[in-house]
């Protein structure tokens, strides 16, 4: 029997995937551009009396409108966050037609992998490695995404065209490199052959305080076609479905559009404050998270303004960051030596809920079981995380991330287990 796909859950889930081509498909070449800059123009603005100015760099008109608000409302937010200047930004807005900056990257790692770079220039892959894998991170996509519901696999590389980022370093220097051939990709590899570490060392935007890839306005929209077509190839729909989640996203595209913006701003703060706060990647990443949350469409009547609602969500984040560092996670060190004993009374059911409607006694969110000379720390749903002793009324997984400790009363009574990870932290009573 074929499975069903709900109609408003597959419209919404282009909230997050919203229809991006594959970042292998051949990309035009750019016409013969100008020198890099010629199209970059400064938008001054005030934020709490304050004169800001941010470069925007644009081909036409629109672009330039469209970046230029863009960019001022992303700005306002990092300053009004950080409390002081935004410093000197250039926003790139990408051309329809024009390959991704990660296109690039992709041809250099690929020729450094097969020997084709001058080894000098080809040392430098891993900083490219690196960028990628941060990247991934921040859309928590290190791993492939599969939605079990529509048999769709999401991947890094399918958002990739839309992905807005900062450049920086050599991902910057080879998105220059690109420009200055044109985008054209017989040029590019020509001109990445020879490449030497001198020809590294120029960047024509070490000016900027931070640089940021703002792809074309509707870069997205071509994915709802691509993955709508998909789907209904896996599912074998029938003309009545197809009409129906046509319909269904058309009423929903607002609401796309509008979830593609937020994360865009996300990233342009994330981009922000990596260069000019003092704050660590994590505090950041959180404050992004917050951020980008109170942008996305949810459906709702909100009091305040979009803005008021923003800035209250990064400043509640920056009270739980604030929280966190009087206590950070600690990953202690697995005891060499131990007596097995002496942890057998934690033992047990923790997290007991109640019985379920037809009176069957419904399983605890974790329980500790005794596996040779290890626990293993179970889970209602999901594969158990195996636990070593690392201190008196402690345990921590084999890769260091999870700690469980283990809570007692004033008579020795064991109340509870405590399960820690970086930035997350709970309590399971003792089942009794």
């Amino acid at each position: 029997m074929t499975r069903s796909v709900p109609i408003i859950r597959f419209a919404v889930g282009l909230l997050l995937v919203g229809g991006f081509a594959r970042a292998d498909a051949p990309a035009a070449a750019g016409k013969g551009s100008t020198a890099f800059g010629a199209d970059v123009q400064f938008a001054p603005f005030v934020v709490n009396g304050e004169k800001l100015s941010i470069a925007i760099h644009a081909r036409t008109k629109s672009d330039r409108s469209y970046a230029t608000e863009f960019a001022e409302k992303g700005v306002r937010i990092a300053y009004e966050t950080m409390a002081k200047s935004t410093g000197a930004g250039l926003v790139i807005i990408g051309h329809e037609g024009e390959p991704h900056p990660v296109v690039v990257i992709r041809k250099f790692l690929a020729m450094a992998a097969a020997g084709e770079l001058d080894p000098a220039v080809a040392a430098r892959a891993g900083e490219l490695d690196a960028k990628l894998a941060d990247w991934k991170a921040i859309m928590r996509m290190d791993q492939v995404v599969e939605d079990e519901e529509n048999g769709l696999k999401i991947t890094f590389d399918m958002i990739v065209p839309a992905l807005p980022l900062p450049l920086e370093g050599l991902a910057s220097k080879l998105y220059q490199l690109s420009w200055a051939e044109g985008f054209d990709a017989t040029r590019v590899e020509r001109k990445l052959r020879a490449l030497t570490p001198a020809d590294l060392e120029s960047d024509l935007l070490a000016k900027y305080d931070w640089v940021f890839y703002l792809p074309p306005r509707d870069a997205y929209v071509g994915v709802q076609n691509t993955l709508m077509k998909e789907v209904m190839e896996k599912e074998k729909m029938g003309v009545f479905k197809r009409a129906a989640i046509r319909s269904a996203l058309v009423v929903f595209k607002p609401a796309v559009k509008k979830a593609v913006e937020a994360f865009r701003q996300g990233m342009l703060l994330l981009t922000v404050l990596r260069a000019r706060s003092d704050w660590n990647r994590e505090d950041i990443r959180l404050l992004t998270e917050a951020y980008t949350n109170a942008l996305m469409p949810d459906f709702k009547f909100n009091d305040g303004s979009e803005h008021e609602r923003a800035l209250a969500a990064i400043e509640k984040q920056k009270v739980k960051n604030a929280e966190y560092a009087k206590d950070p996670f600690v990953s202690p060190p697995r005891l060499a030596e131990f007596a097995a004993a002496a942890y057998a009374a934690f033992e047990g059911d923790y997290g007991p809920l109640p019985p379920r409607k037809d009176g069957k006694p419904e399983k605890p969110r974790r329980a500790l079981v005794r596996q040779d000379d290890a626990w293993l720390w179970q889970y209602r749903h999901g594969k158990p995380q195996t636990l070593y002793p690392a201190g008196e009324r402690l345990l921590v997984s084999a890769d260091g991330k999870l700690t469980v400790e283990f809570k007692v009363d004033e008579k020795g009574v064991i109340t509870a287990a405590e399960e820690r990870r970086e930035r997350q932290r709970e309590t399971f009573p003792r089942k009794l």
